[in-house]
């Protein structure tokens, strides 16, 4: 699975995160000239390398009105946006609608947080730096960014928050700001008085909050990419943003050292995920297993015929559902129904609800966050009598499992003229 690990040590904001991901691209350059065709008005991005303590990585500015955003926030006086409004310049961007979908959500996260802050319903929340041009760049960028990235796990550390006082749009306030807390809620984070100043943004927050499948230590992840993303203040640290591309090895618990050491070791020669998981389960240390999580969605279907509901589902499928499925049930009065599942990764969670309620006749949708359990998995292909035959493979506590393409064993079977199961017999016996 490809997993990316935050590593927030000096706290987290738009900025910073949008450096880290564009790091992470092969041409970063180039993606920052997609990011500048989003149709966010008024901005403009700019990338430049920076080195700080002795690490290379990035630095992100936000152009606004040919002034960067720090300029623009510390004149800023204005009360900014209301919802609706960062709703309406979100819907006109140059975006797929699931990156509109998570930028919307991400800025409902902000609103709560600021209407429970300030006592105020939602609709009458304006702002101030959050709702400002920049705040927008930042939140569409990074869903933009992760996007293009196309991850499947992300985990965040702990978040270092500081400590002391920041001046914003209400005065002097403490450091981590009120709503910056409220977006804090159920997210580690700590502060060891070492570092003096806001280190973490209602903005940096809220886009963690909303992306990461879950906070603490590092997974033990094979890392294939590393990313700095700075941040413009200047500590005796090097502030930024750490991020790791990787293959996961294991999402929960521990191996010893010595464990990992010698699986590592004996490993080395080939450096391939296989052998890493070979050797490792050979010491019965890291499981070949990964645990993370999903979410189940759900809608019980009375007055559909099952033809409807057989499109349905094909729409779903069509989607980045991980899987689409169907039970018989019975409901009110007696009335024979269908309830629709879907699971789906929680960055595609808003794609597939829309869906779901477009093709069905549903008034209301269940969702819950679901843990699971996976085996490593890979794809590939063998050559059979002239013939290309697609298989998925697991490595499993006693062996490797395989599992052949039926529409390709189908194929092959028709065009040979013998059985299913006689092919899949001949497979089995060269496999």
């Amino acid at each position: 699975m490809k997993c990316l690990f935050l590593d927030c040590q000096m706290g987290v904001a738009g900025d910073m995160l949008i450096a880290t991901l564009l790091g992470l691209f092969d041409n970063p350059q180039q993606i920052v000239k997609e990011l500048d065709t989003l149709g966010i008005p008024k901005v403009h991005y700019h990338l430049q390398p920076k080195i700080e303590h002795g690490l290379q990585g990035y630095h992100c500015q936000v152009i606004i009105d040919g002034q960067c955003e720090q300029s623009f926030l510390s004149h800023q006086h204005t009360h900014g946006h209301t919802l609706f409004g960062i709703h309406q310049i979100i819907e006109q961007l140059h975006v797929s609608d699931a990156v509109k979908e998570q930028a919307a959500a991400v800025y409902q996260l902000i609103a709560d947080a600021e209407s429970k802050v300030h006592q105020k319903p939602v609709q009458e929340i304006h702002f101030h730096e959050v709702g400002a041009y920049d705040a927008i760049a930042d939140v569409v960028a990074v869903c933009y960014l992760l996007e293009r990235l196309d991850i499947q796990e992300i985990s965040v550390s702990p978040i270092h928050t500081g400590y002391g006082t920041v001046h914003c749009a209400h005065g002097i306030l403490p450091v981590p700001a009120p709503a910056t807390v409220e977006l804090l809620h159920n997210i580690p984070c700590y502060a060891d008085y070492t570092v003096q100043g806001e280190l973490c943004t209602p903005t940096g927050v809220a886009l963690v909050k909303y992306f990461s499948n879950q906070f603490g230590i590092m997974p033990i992840m094979k890392i294939d990419k590393v990313s700095y993303g700075f941040g413009t203040k200047q500590f005796e640290r090097p502030n930024c943003v750490r991020g790791c591309i990787g293959q996961v090895i294991r999402m929960d618990g521990v191996a010893s050292s010595e464990q990992i050491i010698t699986a590592g070791v004996t490993a080395m020669a080939n450096m391939n995920v296989d052998s890493i998981y070979s050797d490792i389960s050979n010491h019965n240390s890291i499981e070949i297993y990964h645990n993370d999580a999903i979410i189940e969605l759900q809608c019980n279907i009375d007055d559909m015929t099952g033809e409807e509901i057989g499109f349905a589902v094909e729409q779903l499928l069509a989607t980045k559902a991980l899987d689409v499925f169907t039970t018989p049930i019975m409901m009110k009065k007696q009335r024979p129904g269908t309830m629709i599942t879907v699971l789906c990764l929680a960055k595609d969670m808003p794609v597939i609800r829309d869906c779901i309620f477009a093709h069905t006749t549903t008034i209301g949708i269940r969702y819950t966050k679901k843990e699971r359990y996976t085996l490593h998995r890979k794809q590939g292909s063998i050559e059979y009598k002239g013939y290309t035959i697609g298989y998925k493979q697991v490595q499993t506590l006693t062996g490797v499992r395989r599992k052949y393409e039926y529409d390709d064993l189908r194929t092959v079977a028709s065009a040979l003229n013998i059985t299913l199961l006689e092919l899949e017999y001949q497979l089995k016996a060269i496999s």
